[in-house]
């Protein structure tokens, strides 16, 4: 019986420090200490546990600690934390148990020795005890190794937690469970079957102490039986998933069961194939079945072919194989496996068919063909091998093919063979020559594969010839090719050394793996040095902004085409152009980027001036008529035809003309400029189309025209319509045949020029005064380009004249910061009629009357301020008290040419003002 005594328990404070604040007599008296002296003990002299952080709160440990009398006491230890003032202190329980300590020895040594699992668990799922024997059933060190590493049994012990379930139901129910068979997990993941016995404990109260209880390993036991299960299975589903039928049948024929394939194959369920038998089944009309069940009961076993009835009547050719077995001392039985051949059947004349086919093929095949026996005689040859031998088939088949083979190539040939027959491999490829009969070689890719029989057996050599000889020709071509590779590599190795432009060659991890001598010329980076990780970078001040691209390289493996970089290092202003290529292997593979750096700063630069020159932004304007003349500029520059330039004097024809050629493929060849109004017929004559020396008076030496000198660019042709008739006829000349004289010169010259030309007259309105020629007008007006009047184009004029505000400003060496809204104002109101040539005069008046600041209306000419006021202000009507009318916005839109800045002014209100009132209409 265990020890009922009354338990004695104490109480201990410890502060977080380890000192004993206070402690009650019992616990004074059970272990030994007191008070009331100088210093408080410390928890750790008590030999309960080493420090006041064990155990963990909320949980209890049984220690040991030795008696006054050496006797050993056992104390069941409990902490619990709390806070007083703020201050960290811990509340131990202890008890002594030493009395039902000694209780559990007289036990222990059964529950130790035992060889069955035995466990006490808490309904929770944790283990409070096991013996050895259930550690290592289940594969644990021991049990505290098993307690430790299981912490809730039914998610970490059992393969299927709805058991623990049904443990704990049935515990629940009838307080005791035998014979549950379970699947526990081993410590190693593997699985052991066990049978489970256990009951509930309770308290007095009734209150579930813990669960203990009896586990056997059943593992071999279950092992058994699933094996035994799995032979009955597999045999079953052999049997019913088998692709024949299967029947078992008595001596005499009967049937006594059957499988599905069976079912399918007579169309009958098994019910009537039992009813009907072997005779019901199968056609006996001549003794086929009879003689069979003789054979079977002779000899026990049958193999032949029968014919099957099916329920519809339907005759089905049978493969049948029937083996007989004694059955409990009784008649024979047999086992008949039945197969449904109606497929064969059909796939035999098939492959009569078939073979006649291949016989066909083999004869008319464009490859060579033929079967050797396995001494290498020619057995079968069809026409295309006779061709490629030179030989007759009835020649072949008096040879071997060692006799066609070139000599040289018959060991190779032979050795190849050999290792064929020995079953190295089913077939072989080799390159040969044959001789033919006629003497010649021929080159030819022999294909040989060796046929068997369905026991293995080597039949014959089935070789399939093609003739190469082309394909050898080339590859020898191409050893030679390869040849002049190498010389090119070797001369391009040369160019790579001498090539002016920095060229630098990474691997896919940015590793610089190459250079050549023109990188620190170029670049200014420095030297290329080894880095700590062993890889190799570029050394030297340079920021590296170039590689930009072959990072983009890389990342992206696609080229990365003139990316230029404006360098940021010793020598800024340097502008360079940036060509990053991905590389690849031999087999494509993507291996690492080369970049390519060339130095433009001096192309740049003219590149700059030119583009400030002669690009289409050096005709200001954004209204719709400009942005029209642009679209025209830009179709102009990429075909070579003739161009009118028509407009008012100052509307920007030049302009025009220099964005048409500069814009085209004549680009980088000359413009050449004539005015054609500012020379006399002669002397306009011989600047167009050159003259000789004695041409006329003061001709003393040759001289290049002006077409001539535009040789492959263009020419500018300017006030076309003030030249003579004379000269039309010959401009004519030129445009129609592109062909010209000089001046006193029979010699005709070819003019590879691009005509331009441009007027402020009405060249119709001379045609019909019989002024101008109206086939040159039509011949000149391929294409027309009309430039509109400043006038017509006012919201432009802000930004012209800011543009030469800027431009004379910087050339006058001036800070003017802008143009006051009263003179843009006037600039805005006045006519223009001198176009943009009159705007530009204007600014460069006032840039130079302006010392500093703000240019204002006093600077500008005097012709433009006798304007100031235009009579559309005054008509406009004027706006109503709480606000803009919608009249009144439209109007000032209207005489202001859209330029919301002056008719805000001309409304007498700010530009936001006129902007909430534009969205108030909804005019924006």
């Amino acid at each position: 019986m265990p020890n009922l005594d009354p338990v004695t328990v104490g109480v201990v404070l410890v502060d977080d420090d380890g000192l004993v604040v206070e402690a009650d007599i019992e616990a004074r008296r059970m272990l030994g200490f007191e008070l009331s002296g100088p210093t408080a003990p410390r928890w750790r002299d008590l030999r309960l546990s080493s420090s006041v952080h064990e155990p963990p709160a909320g949980q209890g440990r049984l220690v040991r600690r030795e008696g006054p009398d050496a006797a050993p006491r056992w104390f069941l230890l409990s902490k619990r934390p709390l806070r007083l003032a703020g201050e960290p202190i811990y509340v131990f329980n202890l008890a002594d148990v030493t009395g039902i300590v000694s209780d559990l020895h007289k036990y222990e040594g059964f529950f130790t020795n035992a060889v069955e699992g035995i466990f006490q668990s808490s309904p929770e799922g944790r283990f409070l005890a096991v013996n050895p024997a259930l550690a290592r059933i289940l594969g644990y060190d021991g049990p505290e190794d098993m307690i430790g590493r299981l912490t809730d049994l039914r998610s970490e012990l059992y393969v299927d937690p709805a058991d623990r379930d049904k443990l704990l139901d049935g515990l629940a129910r009838d307080g005791q469970v035998t014979g549950l068979e379970t699947r526990f997990f081993r410590k190693d993941g593997a699985v052991k079957w066990i049978s489970q016995a256990a009951r509930m404990v309770r308290d007095d109260t009734g209150a579930t102490r813990y669960i203990e209880g009896l586990n056997i390993d059943i593992t071999a036991r279950k092992k058994a039986e699933e094996a035994y299960n799995d032979i009955l299975e597999r045999y079953r589903s052999i049997v019913t998933g088998s692709i024949d039928g299967v029947v078992l049948c008595g001596a005499a024929g009967d049937i006594l069961t059957a499988n599905p394939e069976t079912e399918r194959i007579f169309g009958l369920s098994e019910g009537e194939l039992i009813l009907y038998g072997l005779r019901g089944v199968i056609d006996d009309s001549s003794g086929e079945l009879a003689r069979a069940l003789e054979t079977l009961a002779a000899t026990g076993r049958f193999r032949g072919e029968l014919t099957g009835r099916r329920a519809d009547g339907v005759a089905v050719p049978l493969e049948v194989s029937a083996s007989g077995f004694p059955h409990k001392g009784g008649a024979n039985h047999g086992v008949w496996i039945v197969r449904d051949v109606t497929d064969r059947k059909q796939a035999e004349s098939v492959l009569r068919e078939s073979e006649e086919k291949f016989r066909r093929t083999f004869d008319q095949s464009p490859i060579g063909a033929s079967i050797l026996s396995l001494s290498y005689r020619f057995l079968r040859v069809n026409d295309a091998l006779c061709r490629i031998t030179g030989y007759a088939e009835s020649e072949l088949l008096e040879k071997s093919m060692l006799e066609v083979t070139h000599p040289d190539d018959v060991p190779e040939t032979v050795a190849w063979a050999d290792r064929l027959l020995a079953g190295e491999f089913d077939r072989y490829e080799i390159d040969k020559r044959y001789v033919r009969g006629d003497g010649g070689i021929v080159w030819v890719h022999l294909s040989v594969r060796l046929i068997r029989d369905v026991a293995g057996r080597a039949l014959y050599l089935m070789p399939m010839v093609q003739d190469v000889t082309e394909r050898v020709k080339a590859e020898a071509g191409m050893r030679e090719l390869l040849a002049e590779k190498e010389s090119l590599r070797l001369n391009l190795e040369a160019v790579f050394r001498a090539i002016p432009d920095a060229i630098v060659v990474v691997d896919t991890r940015m590793r610089v793996t190459r250079t050549n001598r023109a990188l620190t010329d170029v670049c200014f980076v420095g030297d290329i040095k080894t880095g700590p990780g062993g890889q190799q970078v570029v050394a030297g001040a340079c920021r590296r902004g170039c590689f930009a691209a072959l990072r983009e390289t890389l990342s992206t493996q696609k080229p990365v085409i003139e990316y230029r970089v404006e360098c940021k290092g010793q020598n800024p202003g340097r502008v360079v152009v940036i060509n990053s290529m991905p590389l690849t292997d031999e087999t494509g593979e993507f291996n690492g980027a080369v970049l390519l750096i060339r130095d433009i700063t001096r192309l740049a630069d003219l590149e700059k001036r030119l583009t400030d020159l002669h690009g289409h932004r050096g005709m200001i304007g954004k209204s719709k008529a400009m942005r029209d003349i642009y679209s025209v500029l830009n179709q102009l520059a990429d075909v070579d035809t003739t161009v009118l330039v028509t407009g008012e004097s100052g509307t920007g024809k030049e302009l025009a003309a220099e964005a048409i050629h500069y814009g085209g493929a004549r680009a980088k060849k000359p413009l050449v400029k004539v005015n054609c109004s500012a020379l006399s017929d002669e002397l306009l004559g011989s600047e167009l189309f050159g003259h000789v020396r004695g041409a006329f008076t003061g001709a003393i030496r040759d001289k290049v025209g002006r077409f001539e000198a535009a040789q492959g660019g263009a020419i500018f042709l300017d006030e076309i319509g003030d030249i003579s008739p004379r000269l039309q006829l010959g401009l004519l000349r030129v445009l129609e045949g592109k062909e010209f004289e000089r001046v006193g010169e029979a010699k005709t010259r070819k003019a590879d020029v691009r005509v331009i030309a441009a007027t402020n007259v009405d060249l119709p309105e001379r045609i019909r005064a019989g002024r101008f020629r109206a086939d040159l007008y039509y011949r000149l007006k391929v294409v027309e380009v009309r430039l509109p009047p400043l006038r017509d184009r006012a919201e432009d004029i802000p930004l012209l004249a800011e543009h030469f505000l800027r431009q004379f400003a910087a050339s006058f060496g001036k800070a003017i910061s802008r143009l006051s809204e009263e003179a843009m104002g006037i600039l805005m109101a006045y006519p223009w009629p001198g176009n943009v040539r009159e705007l530009k005069y204007a600014m460069e008046h006032a840039c130079v009357l302006c010392r500093e600041g703000e240019l204002l209306p006093g600077h500008l000419p005097p012709e433009l301020l006798s304007q100031r006021t235009p009579p559309a202000a005054e008509a406009l009507p004027a706006p109503r008290r709480g606000g803009l009318t919608r009249e009144a916005v439209r109007a000032a839109l209207a005489a202001a040419g859209d330029n919301r800045s002056l008719a805000a002014r001309r409304l007498g209100v700010d530009r936001r003002t006129l902007y909430r009132n534009m969205e108030r209409l909804g005019l924006s």
